[in-house]
């Protein structure tokens, strides 16, 4: 998978998540996992939370001109909207992005083939999450990590396909083994397919499928 070309101006930055080695594993797994995403030739494709667009483009230039394939972005924030645009745009990609928290609008319709998710996963104080600066939102994720991705997490199993994946980026005080025995209720099996240690940060992604 190619890294797409991503212009960033200082102002952006204020308010969007610049890609770093967590954006990067995360379009590595995907990309060691292409063989199995191919095989379930995924028609609808969706990045909740994609802040510069990186992922989302990339999938949907490795992707894009194999099948008929739909992707989706969201964001919470309308500068990243725009920035996500732009990155598809800059890159001859299609992705259409709307302005919502995670995924939580969608009707609980199973239509979803692929869902990506680097959440904001930095392990702060509760009230954090409720801090109203955009950058803020890149980043803080309460207590354990795990507060605004386990707002979503109940909505994975309503907006997935049958045969979907659903792929998740979180550190090690997120406690990646709670998040896999937590996905269990909902009848999904979920493994680690990558990690990497960086700068004070033990990156995984996390990879859910059903249980048939």
């Amino acid at each position: 998978m190619e890294t797409p070309i991503l212009k960033l101006s200082e102002e952006d930055k204020e308010t969007v998540y610049d890609p770093s080695e967590d954006s990067f594993l995360l379009i590595d797994a995907l990309e060691s996992d292409l063989q199995s995403i191919e095989a379930k030739m995924p028609g609808l494709c969706l990045e909740i939370g994609s802040g510069s667009g990186v992922v989302i483009t990339a999938l949907a230039m490795a992707l894009g001109s194999r099948f008929p394939s739909y992707f989706l972005a969201t964001d919470i924030n309308p500068n990243a909207c725009k920035v996500t645009k732009r990155t598809s745009i800059a890159n001859s990609t299609k992705v259409e992005v709307i302005q919502m928290d995670l995924a939580t609008n969608f009707l609980p319709a199973k239509f979803f083939d692929l869902i990506v998710f680097n959440p904001p996963y930095v392990v702060t104080e509760a009230l954090e999450v409720l801090d109203e600066r955009l950058i803020s939102k890149t980043w803080a994720g309460g207590l354990e990590g795990r507060q605004v991705m386990k707002k979503i997490f109940p909505h994975i199993p309503n907006l997935l396909s049958k045969n979907g994946i659903f792929y998740l980026l979180v550190i090690k005080e997120n406690n990646p083994e709670y998040i896999i025995k937590y996905f269990k209720q909902f009848n999904m099996i979920g493994s680690i397919i990558a990690e990497r240690k960086i700068r004070g940060e033990h990156l995984y992604v996390l990879k859910f499928i059903r249980h048939h």
